[in-house]
């Protein structure tokens, strides 16, 4: 009989994505290693911080998930003392079978590429990386060692936008024209928990990537040329040097040669006190029909003394009761494209599934190049006086 044992994990980062650091709650990734945990997927969990004190951090938000999932999985945190930029090569010691990565952008490449050289199958946090050559250099890698590679693009299991998946699929809309997209966040994130780093990286690379790969997902279409348009004015007052907002164009073309436009405009310089940390939407218009999704907007708000008017997403990362109304669990689209991601290893490990065979509603380490093109033309077009750069050869 196959070993069904739970995997282990390693998770390398233990920033506000992973357990809530610099924000309310315990993060998306945590609550998902938990849920995993309760769902047989998962046994030990590794958290590899930069630094001791951002592990006991995580510790910290592990003990007190524990308590309120009511599931007590074997949980470390790395470093143990001082500063380790690479705790997470000490954890390969234990061999996990999986890692997810959630650490600043232009870390991606290097951390990634170690731990699929170890053959362990690794779930990125968006992007994957920012240019065409690293992406085929990690795909290759991917391949050589064997192992699965996943991008946690979470947008793709939001059913609003599987809806619209289904809507163009059937041919609903009729010939595609538009896609637009408004993405924004607060001044929060790029002047105070993304400080350390958030030079390294722009507003679109870091938020408006999540729209590039669901473009690509929703139609097939590849991208032809990319223009983008910058400001600098609120965080450049402020020391930071870094886009405000930035404004971009695509061109697609779709298998039969059918040409529609996106435009995306992302910005990190909304208000703190705006009614979500995320202000988005998205609009499609097509030759027979029109789609648009609020996806701030989802039908719930408080109101509070201490927090103002707040909109809340229900659906995309929240701890809610058990059917016993005891143990919490974690739910949403968010932990559901994590989930999806340790049971497909399990389906690897466990019933040898080849790992070519993933793709679907999964965002591979393949299905990147399109969007790695996207962003190594959008800061191309930003650098070159937002002339239009042709990227469908890159």
């Amino acid at each position: 009989m196959a070993d069904r044992r739970p995997l282990d994990i390693l998770i390398v980062g233990a920033g506000m994505y992973v357990c809530g650091k610099g924000a309310s709650g315990f993060g998306t990734l945590l609550p998902a290693a938990f849920e995993a945990h309760r769902q047989g997927l998962v046994g030990e969990i590794v958290i590899a911080a930069t630094s001791a004190e951002s592990a006991r951090f995580a510790r910290q938000q592990a003990a007190r998930l524990a308590e309120l999932f009511g599931v007590r999985p074997h949980v470390r945190c790395l470093p143990e003392q001082g500063r380790n930029p690479e705790a997470y090569l000490d954890a390969l010691a234990g061999r996990p079978a999986a890692a997810v990565v959630s650490v600043p952008d232009h870390l991606h490449f290097d951390i990634t590429a170690r731990l699929l050289e170890n053959r362990v199958h690794v779930l990125v946090v968006k992007p994957l990386v920012a240019t065409v050559a690293e992406t085929r250099a990690l795909v290759d890698l991917a391949r050589r060692n064997q192992v699965y590679g996943a991008v946690e693009y979470h947008k793709r299991f939001d059913e609003a936008n599987l809806k619209l998946h289904e809507l163009i699929r059937q041919g609903v809309l009729g010939d595609l024209l538009n896609f637009r997209i408004q993405f924004s966040q607060r001044k929060t994130i790029p002047t105070t928990v993304f400080r350390a780093w958030v030079e390294h990286t722009d507003i679109f690379q870091y938020l408006g990537v999540h729209y590039v790969d669901l473009i690509h997902f929703l139609t097939g279409a590849e991208p032809l040329r990319v223009m983008s348009v910058g400001t600098k004015k609120y965080l450049a007052g402020h020391g930071i040097d870094t886009f405000d907002t930035i404004q971009t164009l695509i061109e697609w073309q779709q298998g039969g040669g059918g040409i529609f436009l996106s435009s995306h405009l992302t910005g990190w310089v909304d208000p703190d006190h705006s009614s979500a940390m995320s202000d988005q939407r998205l609009e499609v218009i097509g030759s027979r029909g029109r789609y648009r999704s609020d996806q701030k907007r989802r039908g719930v708000t408080l109101t509070t003394d201490e927090g103002g008017v707040e909109e809340i997403n229900p659906y995309f990362s929240q701890i809610y009761p058990g059917p016993d109304n005891t143990a919490r669990h974690s739910s949403g689209y968010g932990p559901e494209s994590i989930l999806q991601f340790f049971r497909d290893v399990a389906d690897i490990v466990h019933n040898g599934r080849p790992a070519g065979d993933l793709g679907g509603l999964r965002a591979t380490f393949a299905s990147s190049l399109p969007v790695s093109r996207v962003l190594e033309g959008s800061r191309a077009s930003l650098a070159e006086d937002n002339r239009w750069i042709a990227v469908a050869t890159l």
